[in-house]
């Protein structure tokens, strides 16, 4: 009788344990066809980089930015997903010193006296501020892997395209004007350079490029998230129609937070 009663209690015992062990998987993983929706934003730095020595467009550095947008993810299983974004983003990039002036942006301005003596395309310089700002509507598609439990971290990449809203060129400063890279011949005396400039004509409207990211999560109640996440983008299609004036690439590094609801 003892016998029969501890191999009953024991089956039991084991049957319980089984149970809570499978309760707890089910609460600490994805289950498959998991739906979230979620919003984030942060700190940018874009960069505009060029692997050519075009003289337009080198020596651009980062300036802080802003990016952030509304995403979607669907869960494949309990460690893969499917992330669609619809992101707002700030690009571009500046240069402060001793730098070319295109030759259309002078040659309406000089009497015709001087412009008859000056040959065709005809580079200016100057020393002044040129900052470039780019606003665009971009749309990643991410591929996620996750792990974890309390604390889950995840990896991302993916493709995206972008739509240019908005671009606009930013100058500052004083300066004389010179004729020749030396900074020996005066052609103006000194000038002001401050002025926005509408360049969005100028730039193709569509990009095509990567992302990479890596990030946590963290429950803060049964259905909702805390993200932290650092990103990286870069665009694949030049900036310029045309490629006298170099051809520049977006690009960015992201630091975001953000919050996610299970549906």
């Amino acid at each position: 009788m003892f016998k029969k009663t501890l191999v009953c209690l024991s089956i039991l015992t084991c049957s319980i344990l089984s149970a809570q062990e499978a309760e707890s998987l089910k609460e600490d993983s994805t289950s498959p066809n998991d739906l979230k929706i979620g919003l984030k934003g942060g700190l940018s730095l874009p960069s505009l980089s060029d692997n050519s020595d075009n003289k337009y467009t080198k020596d651009f550095k980062s300036f802080a930015s802003f990016e952030g947008g509304l995403f979607v993810n669907y869960g494949i299983n309990s460690n893969m997903s499917l992330q669609l974004e619809l992101n707002y983003a700030r690009k571009g990039g500046e240069r402060d010193g001793y730098q070319p002036i295109p030759p259309s942006a002078l040659e309406s301005n000089l009497p015709p006296e001087i412009a008859e003596q000056i040959p065709p395309n005809t580079d200016f310089y100057a020393n002044f501020k040129n900052r470039n700002e780019l606003e665009y509507l971009e749309v990643p598609i991410l591929f996620k892997y996750t792990y974890g439990r309390d604390w889950r971290f995840f990896a991302n990449a993916g493709p995206y395209l972008g739509f240019l809203l908005k671009a606009t060129q930013v100058t500052s400063g004083n300066s004389e004007i010179y004729f020749d890279e030396n900074q020996e011949i005066v052609l103006f005396p000194e000038s002001s350079f401050d002025a926005e400039t509408d360049v969005k004509d100028n730039l193709n409207k569509v990009n095509f490029g990567g992302v990479f990211g890596l990030g946590v999560t963290r429950n803060i109640t049964p259905k909702s998230e805390l993200l932290f996440e650092v990103r990286g983008s870069y665009g694949f299609i030049p900036l310029q129609k045309d490629e006298t004036f170099g051809k520049s690439r977006v690009g960015s590094v992201l630091f975001s937070v953000g919050y996610v609801y299970s549906l």
